[in-house]
């Protein structure tokens, strides 16, 4: 049976690593080749070994997101603490071929813009803190090529002819640099801050069409399995009129009490399939909203008289007024399947007693149902009502359903653990037009 494929869409954290390991390399790469290539063409620097042992460093310091490739746990300190040494080793590259009088010098917005993609806004402001820092720190200290001693003499005896001319270049080459200095912090900020809000609203939107996803394919679970649900209803149909005749022949013959304990079990299973024709009906008919209190107590009175043999004890908290619920018959399935398995968990422990807790509040309508059973573990806990699953306690098929017709009505419904039993909480939101 073919499986419908899910499309991720966001990169899983081995992925994220993997591409910002490849764009260090990238980074690395043009380094070494502007390097190689000023190598060649005598480009002053102030000392080619320091160079080189850089950028060894630097393709050394790209080992680390290998090392801790498991710990996806620290992932946001990796890509951290990288984005500091890529900040810290151009700043050191360049310092060493010009300062800020390198073209080069633009490369330290890199770190920041990745950084604003992979790390939160404190995170990536920090990183970008740090860019300016080093380009102020470059723009202070100035070019550290020193020429030999006769450009120097050279140098002064020129100042000593060209005073006036010098201080009027010097003072506007100050301005200049300031503009750069002013164009750099401005231009790391605003890349910051722009990058960052989009990566936000990028996740957000993936995390939003992969809930969606799921809920699809929950919906087309609920889907299947109502269809398997109507065609055993009609085929039970019959069987259990035949069963109901073959009972009263029997009776006439045959005076054993347990024939009217079965005849009661072919009654309610007769009194299911009509009550799932009557629901099916209504789906086609549009049915007005109704208020959701009295729809509750109407479906909790309807399963007790299918489980006469539960004690129940309600209790009620009404703060603020009713509002309506358009899809009556989801949420009155949804509820008598989450009771009939609290049901089935107290009386599996020897306990045939429920206790449902009502509350309408300004905020919404809430319905907690606590059953006396032994409970679920923890793995079972956070599966239940995920996905169909196989069980002998029946508690799978019907907590699906359940949790799908709330989710579509808006709500949700939450299960934990208490010392004797387990807590089931529906929780129905107000809408937002009917909220004062």
């Amino acid at each position: 049976m073919a499986q419908k494929l899910i499309i991720s869409t966001e990169l899983s954290p081995r992925h994220q690593l993997q591409q910002f390991a490849n764009f260090r390399w990238g980074l690395i790469g043009f380094e070494a080749t502007a390097a190689v290539a000023g190598w060649l063409f005598d480009y002053p620097v102030s000392s080619w070994p320091l160079i080189w042992l850089l950028l060894l460093t630097h393709i050394s310091t790209n080992v680390i997101p290998r090392l801790f490739a498991g710990a996806q746990s620290h992932l946001a300190r990796i890509y951290a603490i990288s984005c500091c040494l890529d900040v810290l080793l151009l700043g050191c590259l360049l310092l060493l071929s010009g300062g800020v009088s390198n073209g080069l010098v633009a490369l330290l917005l890199l770190p920041v813009a990745v950084a604003a993609v992979m790390l939160p806004g404190r995170v990536c402001y920090i990183i970008a803190m740090l860019a300016i820092m080093a380009y102020s720190l470059l723009l202070l200290i100035g070019d550290l090529t020193i020429p030999d001693v006769d450009q120097l003499l050279q140098q002064a005896e020129q100042a000593q002819h060209n005073h006036i001319h010098s201080s009027a270049d010097g003072s506007a080459f100050n301005q200049h640099m300031l503009q750069m200095w002013w164009a750099f912090a401005l231009s790391a900020v605003l890349i910051s801050w722009f990058i960052n809000a989009q990566a936000n609203l990028i996740r957000l939107k993936s995390r939003k069409i992969s809930e969606l996803q799921q809920q699809q394919v929950r919906h087309e679970h609920m889907l299947a399995l109502a269809t398997f649900a109507a065609n055993a209803a009609h085929d039970l149909a019959s069987p259990i009129q035949t069963m109901n005749l073959l009972c009263d022949e029997i009776a006439d013959d045959n005076s054993n009490p347990a024939l009217t304990d079965l005849r009661l079990q072919l009654n309610r299973c007769q009194q299911i399939v009509q009550q799932l024709r009557q629901d099916a009906g209504s789906l086609r008919r549009d049915d007005a909203p109704q208020p959701l209190l009295p729809l509750t107590e109407q479906h909790i009175d309807r399963w007790l008289n299918s489980r006469p043999d539960i004690g129940l004890a309600i209790d009620k908290t009404i703060t603020a007024a009713d509002f309506t619920l358009a899809d009556s018959q989801g949420f009155g399935a949804a509820l008598i399947n989450i009771l009939d398995n609290a049901a089935d968990a107290s009386v599996a422990n020897g306990c045939a007693e429920l206790k449902v807790a009502i509350a309408l509040q300004d905020s919404g309508f809430s319905v907690s149902i606590y059953d006396f059973g032994e409970g679920l573990s923890d793995n079972r806990l956070a599966e239940l009502g995920k996905l169909p699953q196989q069980s002998e306690q029946g508690l799978g098929i019907g907590q699906f359903l359940a949790n799908v017709s709330i989710e579509r009505l808006g709500g949700t419904v939450r299960r934990r653990n208490l010392d004797n039993g387990t807590l089931t909480r529906i929780d129905i939101p107000r809408p937002k037009v009917e909220h004062y």
